[in-house]
């Protein structure tokens, strides 16, 4: 770590430093133009506006030996007028604060003594101060014409100099392309080439092959880890996958031990179904087994919960109760045999029915451990419950003789039999208001002229009331019986949706 940090700040500095230099050669270029730019404008000007004084003076030293000339002869010219006096004077020293700053104080002097000299006596002639205009006039010629040499000249070292810069630049600008190039990009593609191998499943191991510098090292080690843990993802989903496979051949297998009903005996139509709240597993079960004796026996309950969990208990309990009453028909045996199952530490309890259809007596045998649902409808329309006959089933039972009594009724032929369980009467609509025993209980009591008919029609009740009408697993069984000889119906497996 430390040799990597010291190698990033090395490469930082060399970065620190090219912007520097790029920055300080710009910088000087600037200046230096700059300087060019106002040293011959300042000395060009001076040189100027001195040539243009110099050319006023001589023209108005003209003006005024002309007018003299013509106003009296030589011997008797008089002193210059002052308005004149005055003009030259002023040139003067213009030219004299133009010609100093150019190094030329002794000709503008001349010039000023000369032109003194003329104005005190101008009958001396202008031969003096021509002369040394003249010499001014020449020495300011000389000047600028220096001035433009020396402009040429420091026009080429600019140039070369912003030749110099502009080379700087672009290698500066080079190397850092191919520092990119090379530590950036490369590494990049090389990470993008590896991420979409490793996605796809081809990739030959989880190291990153490109691995130049230390500038991206933070982002390609946390890349390979990355990819390590995708690696060992894919992995998981894969084993995943085959246990997904695997257990949905078991749900499939609870889900038709849960829903699975046996042929009824004679005289006996049966049909029923699950809807299971979470998945194909439900804690709700249901069943129907034809006894030697040719009674038949209705069976359901439901395991508090839902999901597999509460399926397994269903399961466990369904297989305990149809395995005593094969062995004897008592309901007070099997919920005995359920209560087995369950463990004293289970917080879960289970609400069973057992029905017992004897049509060769006409009588009906019933126990009820506090089930939601169980109903019988006459064949004339009204509608009897087949009320609890003991608690529900769980570990709070400490000893289950006599904790369930078994009572009967007449059975005639067109009698129905409906169970469900509390998922159908919790149903609730948009207001939280839930479907009700007394609706079920009117359903029942209006249609459904077989057992088929009557669970679509409670299936379609709990639907209409609202949409939340599955939030826990619904199961109905409904059984009717038939006259002697009738042929009897079943659905040997429902289904769970």
């Amino acid at each position: 770590m430390t040799k990597r940090r010291s190698v990033f700040r090395s490469a930082g500095a060399a970065l620190v430093a090219a912007v520097i230099v790029a920055v300080a050669l710009t910088v000087l270029d600037v200046a230096l133009a700059f300087r060019v730019y106002t040293g011959s404008a300042m000395t060009g000007g001076h040189a100027d506006s001195a040539s243009r004084n110099v050319g006023a003076l001589f023209s108005t030293i003209h003006t005024v030996d002309e007018e003299t000339e013509h106003a009296s002869s030589a011997a008797t010219r008089r002193p210059v007028q002052a308005p004149y006096a005055i003009r030259v004077r002023a040139l003067a020293e213009d030219i004299d604060a133009d010609a100093r700053p150019l190094g030329l104080e002794a000709q503008s002097s001349a010039l000023s003594a000369a032109l003194t000299d003329w104005l005190a006596r101008p009958d001396t002639g202008l031969h003096p101060l021509l002369a040394a205009a003249d010499v001014l006039a020449a020495a300011l010629d000389a000047h600028k014409a220096k001035d433009r040499e020396d402009a040429v000249t420091a026009q080429k070292a600019l140039l070369t100099l912003q030749m110099v810069c502009v080379t700087a630049l672009l290698f500066i600008l080079g190397g850092l392309a191919f520092a990119v190039w090379r530590r950036i990009v490369m590494p990049l593609a090389d990470l993008e080439s590896h991420l979409g191998r490793t996605a796809s499943g081809t990739a030959p191991d989880t190291r990153i092959a490109h691995r130049p510098t230390p500038w991206l090292g933070g982002v390609l080690g946390q890349a390979e880890r990355t990819l390590l843990i995708l690696k060992r993802s894919q992995h998981q989903a894969d084993k995943d996958r085959e246990a997904l496979r695997t257990d949905a051949a078991a749900s499939d297998g609870l889900r038709r031990i849960l829903n699975a009903q046996h042929s009824p005996g004679p005289g006996v139509a049966v049909h029923g179904s699950i809807h299971t709240a979470e998945g194909v597993i439900a804690g709700d079960f249901l069943g129907t087994l034809a006894l030697p004796d040719g009674t038949t026996v209705l069976l359901q309950g439901d395991v508090a919960g839902h999901g597999t969990d509460a399926g397994l208990l269903a399961v466990q309990i369904k297989s305990a109760v149809l395995a005593v009453l094969r062995l004897d028909p008592d309901p007070r045996t099997a919920a005995a045999a359920a209560w087995t199952v369950i463990e004293p530490e289970d917080e879960r309890f289970t609400t069973l029915v057992i029905a017992v259809l004897d049509p060769g007596t006409g009588r009906l045998a019933w126990l009820n451990a506090g089930h939601e649902i169980a109903l019988l409808r006459r064949a004339d329309g009204t509608v009897e419950e087949l009320g609890p006959t003991g608690p529900v089933i769980g570990p709070f039972i400490t000893d289950p003789d006599g904790m369930w009594d078994v009572q009967d009724c007449p059975l005639d032929p067109g009698d129905l039999v409906v169970l469900a369980t509390d998922g159908l009467t919790e149903a609730r609509n948009g207001t939280g208001a839930m479907l009700g025993r007394e609706a079920v209980t009117d359903a029942v009591a209006r249609d459904g002229t077989d057992p088929r008919e009557v669970v679509d029609l409670l299936y379609r009740v709990a639907e209409d009331h609202g949409t939340d009408w599955d939030r826990d697993d619904t199961t109905v069984l409904a059984a009717m019986t038939e006259e002697c000889g009738g042929q009897a119906t079943s659905a040997q497996d429902g289904s769970a949706s």
